[in-house]
């Protein structure tokens, strides 16, 4: 009797994982496999209902962050934010409240200082923070 009742779990899990697509139980049609194998070796409930606990939670948890990564189309980069952490050169003055601007692979792009405090003249190296809308948000690199 287990043996079906984990096919149902397993088949309950992948059709609410197709229906959803959101990684919610794809991880228990693992554990369902395990305890209806555990359930086909007669072993007893008290064996595959936590080996069916413990792989499924152990499936989330080792694999999720790595499925959503390569699943969420959303979190990828755009070309503008690869720059992010490297190193360029003004073209101009910046300051905090005072756009400039910044040559990066070929393309002229607006730039404001990181620090309210700063003025950064034209010529010196600096390190793009983050991108907020069409303008990068720099600072000074520090020798």
């Amino acid at each position: 009797m287990w043996i079906y009742i984990w096919l149902a779990v397993t088949a309950a899990a992948l059709i609410i994982e197709f229906i959803t697509s959101e990684l919610v139980s794809v991880w228990f049609v693992g554990g369902g496999l395990v305890a209806m194998l555990l359930a086909g070796l007669g072993l007893d409930w008290y064996f595959h209902v936590p080996a069916f606990i413990v792989v499924s939670f152990a499936l989330m948890v080792c694999f999720r962050q790595l499925a959503l990564k390569k699943l969420n189309k959303a979190a990828e980069k755009t070309n503008a934010e690869t720059v992010i952490g490297k190193e360029f050169e003004l073209l101009t003055d910046i300051g905090f409240n005072k756009a400039g601007s910044v040559k990066i692979n070929g393309v002229v792009w607006t730039a404001v200082a990181e620090d309210e405090n700063a003025e950064i003249p034209a010529g010196t190296k600096v390190i793009i923070e983050k991108i907020e809308g069409n303008k990068y948000i720099v600072k000074e690199k520090q020798l």
